[in-house]
């Protein structure tokens, strides 16, 4: 079994085949769709949230996957940090799979990130869009 693959474990669950993008940039996040829908035939479908807040009330959806940025307030100054949103997901839906995709390089908040919150984190970089389509495959396949 791959890293990926230990890391997202399978969920008693049935996928849903949804996923979150949680990302202020639109243009990065209308990109990151259209990349994932290409390259990964078993999502059926991908919703796309501006801020964290506004994906918090659609959780009951059960997604698969929410990929989400740690700077949310680029736009909307009042946002919280990614870190905030995800804090608030695992307290309504633990069992979620998280990947935090982000420029942050705070090696603190990436670690307590990945680490408390049980997240994977993806560098935002030229080889970002390969590197989350590799796990977002791994997930699924899983």
């Amino acid at each position: 079994m791959s890293f990926w693959k230990d890391l997202f474990k399978s969920k008693e669950q049935e996928k849903t085949g949804l996923v979150f993008i949680v990302e202020d940039n639109k243009p990065y996040a209308e990109t990151l769709k259209v990349f994932l829908s290409a390259e990964v035939p078993e999502i059926k479908e991908i919703k796309i949230f501006p801020v964290g807040e506004t994906s918090l009330l659609e959780l009951r959806k059960n997604p698969d996957l929410i990929i989400i940025d740690y700077f949310l307030d680029s736009k909307y100054y009042d946002a919280e940090t990614g870190l905030e949103i995800i804090k608030q997901i695992r307290a309504e839906k633990p069992e979620v799979n998280i990947l935090v995709l982000s420029s942050q390089e705070d090696i603190d908040l990436i670690l307590e990130m990945v680490k408390k919150y049980n997240c994977s984190f993806v560098k935002k970089d030229a080889e970002a869009f390969e590197k989350v389509g590799e796990i977002v495959t791994d997930l699924f396949k899983a």
